[in-house]
């Protein structure tokens, strides 16, 4: 009998090879054959949380790649509307197709199939006698044309799954055979569902990893909407909207001066974003814009030595100053489209240690001065209060305090995901400060204590396991969210507190400090033990200056290192940066990714933790414990 290995994140199962379908059981971790799929007569389908379901594509899909021979669809009429024969019948019309030897065809009832690779497609016999009319083509269509694209592909959300050489995709939620950052948890938004063609990147249109281990990736065949797929964007021209993807506008500096490089012209930098490919983009002149879904319009530079850089002097449409203490904007939906309550539901509560007093309606405001923006309250008893969707109107320049950072109590701890595996290294805060996303944590856990995961290290035995009961996302921009754990974490002999720092408190340059993690090390047999490098603290200007302006390093970032083979590669993204002060030390970073893995002159990113210390405080204060929840 033949099988296949069927693998994913979250299970491991053979799979009958003529299976249409099986539903993975996650509290069991175990696989159910399906002789059926949602197509089958009779067949319902019902939302389970507990039950994943997998359909093998050719049973399930109307559309074709190449001549269809897998088509396995329940489409029955040929093109003209005729009813189609039963495979299994010679009447009206005899044929050589009711033989044993096409038993693999599928050649089920009278659906359309393709057993003989014709090259116009599924085909069938006919129930009309007449000899002109013995069999015709079914009509279904190519997959690449179901759905055109619009633009460079980026709203591409149809069925084509192969790229244009004729190979099939790899799932988006996979890692094998090509280990990449594109999983649906991570870009929710850019529909990377099952393996379908997709441009999460703004490449020229939609592409996707191969099943081919020597092709990593490869572009899609898809037809494009009208003369150039143009699409209707909200188009602005003074300022920019979202991430900018519709200015239009003349700006053609960078905030420091410098020229931009016409997007026609290939000097002094060499690139791919010409406007002929990019023909919704309005790539004219020099103007900066953003053709590929970055933070901010950008451009490339007329610096030789400065490849990109943003347009941060462009201002924001509908954006606050300051702290947005002055915001009178109408928005009145959190960040996570949570509609706002009124002000006056909460005028007499004391709550948040403020007054009330003059707020109306139940738009965004910031009475409390909180510098991370405008917030409000929500009728959602998980998330009581939140931040607004409303952006800063430009890059805010905070002055840093000369505090001295002191105790507040936290732990350096890492997670696991079903005690099978290290993800990721990160701190606590009686709860947990982290670079994080994913987004359902029923089946992790917080150890505590271990430094070594090898099988059989003493470590192992001496840890302390937790469950996390609540997740807080940090300010919009911080890459950071709180983990409430479902219990204390007691300290111990392997259980220390690591220093919260004061907000606002500056790490001198050149300060050596420590950055934690169980990333790559070129190599070497110590992936499983927990490692620390020294890294110097580089300021901010400087940082940018090394990366040649490719990074948006503000205020909320912090960083360190820079010498060649020291410092943040795969696996430590999350992990701590200590610095020590005396005989104290501080958690003042949290690595995010970067490129490369340790490059010489090019520092490790970190969160900045003083710049988010007043909201960590604040969720400590207002948010409710998880028995309320």
């Amino acid at each position: 009998m033949t099988i296949i290995h069927f693998t994913h994140p979250s299970l491991n199962c053979l799979l009958y090879l003529f299976s249409r379908a099986f539903l993975y059981d996650q509290e069991n971790r175990n696989c159910q054959w399906l002789s059926f799929d949602r197509n089958t007569p009779g067949a319902q389908s019902h939302q389970d949380v507990n039950y994943q379901l997998y359909q093998k594509k050719d049973y399930v899909r109307e559309c074709i790649v190449g001549t269809g021979q897998s088509y396995r669809g329940r489409r029955s009429v040929t093109v003209s509307g005729i009813l189609c024969q039963a495979w299994a019948s010679p009447i009206p019309h005899e044929h050589k197709f009711m033989s044993k030897r096409f038993r693999k065809k599928d050649l089920r009832e009278n659906y359309c199939r393709n057993p003989d690779n014709s090259t116009v497609g599924p085909w069938c016999f006919t129930t009309d006698p007449r000899p002109h009319l013995r069999h015709q083509d079914c009509g279904i269509p190519q997959c690449s044309q179901v759905e055109c694209m619009s633009c460079n592909g980026e709203e591409y959300r149809g069925p084509m799954d192969h790229t244009e050489s004729g190979k099939e995709c790899e799932r988006w939620d996979l890692d094998e055979p090509h280990k990449h950052l594109y999983h649906p948890k991570r870009y929710p938004e850019k529909g990377l569902d099952d393996n379908y063609c997709r441009n999460p990147d703004g490449r020229h249109r939609p592409w996707c990893f191969t099943t081919d281990p020597n092709t990593p990736w490869e572009y899609c065949n898809i037809k494009v909407c009208g003369k150039h797929g143009c699409i209707n964007m909200a188009e602005t021209t003074e300022c920019y909207q979202g991430r900018g993807e519709g200015y239009r506008g003349t700006v053609d500096t960078t905030p420091t001066g410098l020229s931009c490089q016409r997007w026609d012209s290939q000097y002094p930098h060499n690139h791919t974003f010409l406007p002929q490919a990019y023909p919704c983009k309005d790539l004219r002149e020099n103007y900066c814009r953003n053709p590929d879904g970055q933070e901010f319009p950008w451009c490339f530079t007329m610096d030789p030595r400065v490849r990109t850089m943003f347009c941060t002097n462009i201002p924001q449409c509908d954006c606050y100053e300051g702290f947005g203490e002055n915001y009178q904007g109408e928005q009145s939906r959190t960040r996570s489209n949570l509609l706002c309550t009124p002000w006056t539901d909460h005028s007499n509560s004391g709550e948040r240690g403020m007054l009330m007093v003059g707020l109306e309606g139940n738009n965004c405001r910031n009475p409390d001065r909180d510098r991370h923006g405008p917030w409000c309250y929500t009728n959602n008893s998980a998330i009581p209060w939140d931040y607004c969707n409303v952006k800063p109107c430009k890059c805010r320049k905070y002055t840093h305090r000369q505090h001295l950072c002191r105790f507040v109590g936290t732990l350096v701890v890492c997670l696991t995901y079903a005690q099978t595996h290290l993800s990721q290294c990160v701190a606590l805060i009686n709860s947990v400060l982290c670079h994080f996303s994913v987004p359902d944590l029923s089946e992790y856990r917080v150890w505590l204590g271990v430094s070594d995961i090898r099988e059989g290290a003493p470590d192992l035995s001496k840890r302390q396991e937790v469950s996390i009961a609540h997740v807080i996302c940090g300010p919009e921009g911080s890459s950071l969210a709180m983990l409430r754990l479902s219990k204390p974490a007691l300290p111990a002999d392997n259980v220390h507190t690591i220093q919260l720092p004061v907000a606002g408190c500056s790490i001198p340059t050149g300060t050596i400090c420590k950055m934690y993690g169980w990333g790559e090390t070129k190599g070497t047999d110590y992936d499983d033990i927990l490692k620390a490098v020294e890294m110097p603290i580089v300021s901010n200007e400087r940082c940018r200056e090394m990366h040649r302006g490719n990074f948006h390093i503000t205020n909320n970032k912090i960083c360190a290192g820079g010498k060649r083979n020291e410092g943040v590669c795969e696996r430590d993204y999350g992990g701590p940066l200590v610095c020590q002060d005396g005989g104290i030390k501080v958690i003042v970073g949290v690595s995010v990714h970067g490129r490369g893995c340790a490059r010489a002159n090019q520092p490790g990113i970190f969160i900045n933790v003083p710049f988010y210390t007043q909201w960590i405080y604040k969720v400590f204060r207002y948010y409710p414990n998880p028995e309320n929840i």
